[in-house]
């Protein structure tokens, strides 16, 4: 066995060219592979970020009836004052984050006289706690001009891309038409007080806040709000065990249920898992394409060197011995290619992942990719992309060379050296 594996190894600096040929077949495979599975993972992942640091917390609480007809946000199931106080003092004792929030649908107009400017949209205007939000929600951080809500408000923050459409700026007056306790209309003028730049497109351009204060008078809330955003605090996304803590904190509440952010959103979540499902075929085609060039380069390198395999058979190798041999040196080669690769691919991913790739340039700003993220797409760093591609292009670097050595070696060793 020692003596196999350091002739393996001395072979593969006998034949350098060839060698170098095949590593750089193998490092490039992995590079690329690498690559696209991280940036992959990393739009997906930057996704789910957003959704839950900007829209909906780990977990969302809701008033029974609500959760059916959320996408049509009504007003007609609140979680009342009552249940709010019992609410805030379980989360507080257990040391969780939460923000009230009341969301409605708003028709949204701008008249700008002296610019001869008449100007209409809708949108979600989310009522606030400025106390609390900053706590589950990054929206704070996000102010790019103005500043961020303060209690006692009466005006009103913007999305960046909602504030572009409406040609607002801060200081305009805008006009709002939301909906109140049980879906009466109320229209009023509120000042833009601060614009907001996110990380999520769909909170640049289709969302404003307030303070709950200052909706609660005009919408005759009465303290009620449409929901709870609950986090865990922690950088990572909450899975079922959060879910199910809080679910037992609230039971003493009646009339409320929990549900997580792929509950909340089950649409978004199922066409990721459908992309999840198209990007992995990119992937396996890619790979597939890689395959094809490094089992094409060890195929030539096994079956240039037809009369070693005989001359070895000769020197009394076995069928066994010989095909071991160009195993382990399709390990060697493997292992040191995809090395090559893996560290080419973290070299790569670097800016990737710090600067992204910005598709500004070439897509309109106000597009729908389907996803929570900006036009800029970034990498990351997966164990996965990092341990399993290197593995499989070793797999793959030692398993092409059985085929063409089990040919040679099964041929008689006096035709083989006739033949070579």
């Amino acid at each position: 066995m020692l003596n196999t594996l350091t002739l393996a190894w001395r072979n593969i600096f006998r034949y350098r060219t060839r060698t170098i040929i095949t590593l750089v077949a193998i490092a490039v495979s992995v590079c690329i592979s690498i690559l696209v599975d991280g940036l992959l993972r990393g739009v997906n992942e930057q996704s789910l970020y957003n959704l839950t640091t900007y829209e909906t917390g780990e977990v969302t609480l809701y008033a029974d009836g609500y959760f059916a007809d959320r996408a049509s946000y009504p007003t007609e199931h609140l979680l009342e004052e009552s249940q709010r106080k019992t609410l805030d003092q379980i989360l507080d004792s257990h040391g969780i984050a939460f923000a009230p929030r009341y969301k409605t649908v708003a028709d949204l107009s701008f008249y700008d006289e002296g610019h001869d400017l008449d100007a209409s949209r809708s949108a979600v205007l989310v009522g606030v706690d400025p106390q609390r939000d900053g706590a589950v929600f990054r929206l704070p951080r996000s102010v790019s001009s103005g500043r961020w809500l303060e209690t006692g408000d009466d005006g009103v923050v913007v999305g960046e891309g909602l504030a572009d459409k409406l040609n607002l700026s801060v200081g305009s007056l805008l006009t709002i038409q939301g909906k109140g306790r049980e879906g009466f209309l109320e229209t009023f003028d509120a000042p833009v007080v601060g614009i907001l730049t996110t990380e999520n497109p769909v909170v640049n351009s289709s969302e404003l806040f307030m303070t709950l204060d200052a909706l609660d008078g005009m919408f005759a809330l009465d303290g009620g709000v449409t929901e709870y955003a609950v986090s865990d605090g922690k950088v990572s996304l909450a899975g079922p065990r959060f879910l199910k803590r809080i679910r037992s904190l609230i039971t003493p509440v009646s009339g409320i249920q929990a549900y997580d952010w792929r509950e909340v959103e089950s649409d978004l979540v199922a066409v990721m898992n459908g992309d999840k499902g198209s990007s992995l075929m990119i992937l396996v085609f890619l790979f597939l394409l890689a395959a094809a060039g490094i089992t094409n380069t060890m195929l030539m390198a096994v079956m240039e060197r037809r009369k070693e395999c005989a001359m070895l058979r000769a020197m009394g190798f076995s069928r066994g011995a010989v095909t071991s041999l160009f195993v382990w040196e399709g390990v060697m080669t493997g292992l040191l290619g995809a090395l090559s690769g893996a560290l080419a691919g973290a070299l790569a991913t670097y800016p990737l992942a710090k600067y992204g790739i910005d598709l500004s340039g070439m897509l309109p700003a106000d597009i729908d990719l389907g996803y929570r993220i900006t036009l800029v797409m970034r990498s990351g760093y997966y164990p996965q992309s990092f341990i399993g591609i290197p593995l499989c292009a070793v797999a793959l670097s030692a398993l092409s060379c059985l085929v063409p050595v089990a040919r040679a070696t099964k041929e008689d060793v006096a035709s083989l050296l006739r033949r070579s």
